[in-house]
């Protein structure tokens, strides 16, 4: 129907043994995690705008959520550029990975995201797997930037846990 000599046959067996090839890790991980993040930023525009459910409609793309959460940010110009530009560095791994680049590129993406939440929170020993990134870039969005507070409950959770309470439990020593 194209009339451009295209074989449907031979695309349906292409997009067929293309399904058929399971995905690595890391390209589940940058999916998954881009998908959240872009999930997060629904959530940071439903609490910056007062009719942000006027942008329910589904029109808004990921880089123009981007835009809109920079505009909308209530933090320091600086800051708001940092948040921006790593989530552009999280949308460019999507991309090369989606695009099927070249693992060289989709390493030089990954360390470029890595860099963009170095200039977020300062930690360069920091995991640079998609979900730490991920988890980074949300912390920063917090108004708790390095969740400190969630950081502290769990290791308080981690000491009544795995300390007092096998103390506690311990049989008690009647000799």
């Amino acid at each position: 129907m194209g009339k451009v000599g295209y074989d449907s046959l031979e695309g349906i067996l292409r997009v067929t043994a293309s399904g058929q090839r399971q995905p690595d890790q890391l390209t589940v991980d940058v999916l998954t995690y881009h998908a959240a993040l872009e999930l997060e930023m629904d959530e940071f525009l439903a609490r910056s705008l007062p009719h942000a459910e006027k942008l329910a409609d589904g029109r808004l793309g990921y880089t123009h959520k981007i835009a809109v959460v920079r505009a909308s940010w209530r933090g320091t110009d600086d800051s708001g550029d940092k948040l921006a530009h790593a989530l552009v560095r999280f949308n460019h791994l999507r991309n090369a990975i989606a695009h099927n680049d070249t693992p060289k590129q989709i390493k030089a993406h990954l360390e470029k995201l890595h860099d963009a939440t170095i200039a977020l929170d300062g930690d360069e020993t920091g995991d640079a797997t998609p979900y730490a990134l991920a988890i980074r870039i949300c912390s920063f969005m917090g108004d708790d930037p390095g969740a400190d507070n969630a950081t502290k409950l769990l290791d308080q959770l981690d000491d009544i846990v795995n300390r007092q309470l096998p103390k506690a439990l311990a049989p008690k020593d009647d000799a």
